[in-house]
C-alpha cells in the first residue's frame, strides 16, 4: 500500500493541467488555487475574455504556477485545448490534463484518480483517467461526496473536463478536433482515442464539482420536469456535432450511435414543448441539422453572437 501511495505522490509531479477560460467570473481563481494545491504547473488558455472577465483572467495569469495564454477571440474550446496540450507536451511530462473553468475538484483528486489506475489489470492499455461521476454543487464548495474507497471501470466516453490523459495518446490519436469548435469534442476525441488501441477508465469513486447549465423546471401534463437548458446557438452546435460523429462512427462504434441518437430524440420534443425561447432555439437545431447532414463543420459565423 505504501509503495502505491508513493508512486501516486510521485505520478503528481508529472502532470500539468490546461484550464480554458471564457469571459470566467471570481470562482476561476478559487478553482485554480484547488488545482495548483495538486499540480506544479496550469497553463490557462483564455478565448479572447473581455469586459470584467479579462480583469479575472488577468488575476489568475499572476497566480504562482501558472503560465496564461490569452487569445485574441473566441477560437471555440477545442482549438484552446490544443494550444494549451501543445505547451505541456515541449516540457516532455507524460500526463496532461484538462479542465473547463468552472470544474471544482476535490482534495486528493489525482491522488485518487491513480489508485484506481493502478488497481486496473490493463493500466497499460489506458489512455485516459476520468471522474467517475459529477455533482451540481455550487463551484465554492467543492464536491466531497465521494463513495468510500477507489473503484474503476471502462467507458466509452466521458465530458473532457477533469480528464488525465497519456502524453502517448496525443501521437497516435491526434488533438482535439478544433472543427467541432465547441460540443461533442470531447465524445470525438474519447471514440478516437479508443479507435487507436487506447482504454478510457473511470476512477468510480470520486466525483467532481461542475456546472452543468442552466436549470429549468416546467410542468407538463401534471407531470413536473426538470432539465437542463442551454442558449440557442448552442443547440446549433450540439446537433450538428451529433450528426457528424454519427457518420463518422457508426461502424466503428454503432452502440454509442445509437444510444446518443436515443437521447437526441428526447431532447428536440423538449425543446418544441418545454423550454423558453423555442423559435430561436429550433431555428438552430434547423441549421444543425442541415449542415450536419451535409457533413459541415468549423464554427458558424453567427454562432456565438459577438
Amino acid at each position: 500500500m505504501n509503495s502505491q501511495v508513493n508512486q501516486a505522490s510521485s505520478d503528481l509531479l508529472k502532470i500539468s493541467a490546461v484550464v480554458v477560460t471564457y469571459r470566467p467570473d471570481a470562482f476561476l481563481l478559487e478553482n485554480l488555487r484547488k488545482l495548483l494545491a495538486q499540480v506544479p504547473t496550469v497553463i490557462v488558455v483564455d478565448n479572447g475574455s473581455d469586459g470584467a472577465s479579462a480583469a479575472w483572467v488577468e488575476l489568475a495569469g499572476k497566480l504562482p504556477g501558472v503560465f496564461l495564454i490569452r487569445n485574441r477571440s473566441n477560437l471555440g474550446i477545442a482549438d484552446a485545448l490544443n494550444i494549451g496540450i501543445r505547451h505541456v507536451l515541449q516540457t516532455g511530462l507524460p500526463w496532461v490534463a484538462t479542465f473547463d473553468q468552472d470544474t471544482a475538484i476535490p482534495a486528493d483528486y489525482f491522488k485518487r484518480l491513480f489508485q484506481s489506475y493502478q488497481m486496473c489489470p490493463v493500466s497499460e492499455s489506458v489512455g485516459m483517467i476520468v471522474s467517475g461521476g459529477w455533482s451540481e454543487a455550487d463551484n465554492a464548495a467543492v464536491a466531497g461526496k465521494n463513495p468510500a474507497g477507489p473503484g474503476w471501470s471502462l467507458v466509452s466516453a466521458a465530458v473532457n473536463s477533469g480528464s488525465l490523459i497519456k502524453a502517448q495518446v496525443f501521437e497516435k490519436a491526434g488533438y482535439y478536433d478544433k472543427d467541432l469548435f465547441i460540443d461533442y469534442v470531447d465524445a470525438d476525441f474519447c471514440l478516437r482515442v479508443q479507435k487507436n488501441g487506447f482504454k478510457i477508465l473511470s476512477a468510480t469513486g470520486v466525483v467532481l464539482g461542475h456546472d452543468l447549465g442552466t436549470k429549468q423546471t416546467r410542468n407538463l401534463l401534471g407531470l413536473r420536469l426538470s432539465f437542463r437548458i442551454h442558449a440557442a446557438w448552442r443547440y446549433y452546435y450540439i446537433v450538428r456535432n451529433r450528426l457528424v460523429l454519427y457518420r463518422r462512427f457508426f461502424s466503428a462504434f454503432p452502440l454509442w450511435v445509437l444510444r446518443d441518437a436515443f437521447g437526441l430524440s428526447w431532447e428536440l420534443p423538449r425543446i418544441i414543448l418545454l423550454e423558453h425561447g423555442r423559435r430561436q432555439k429550433l431555428g438552430a437545431v434547423i441549421q444543425g441539422v442541415s449542415d450536419g447532414l451535409r457533413g459541415k463543420t468549423g464554427r458558424h459565423p453567427h454562432f456565438p453572437p459577438a
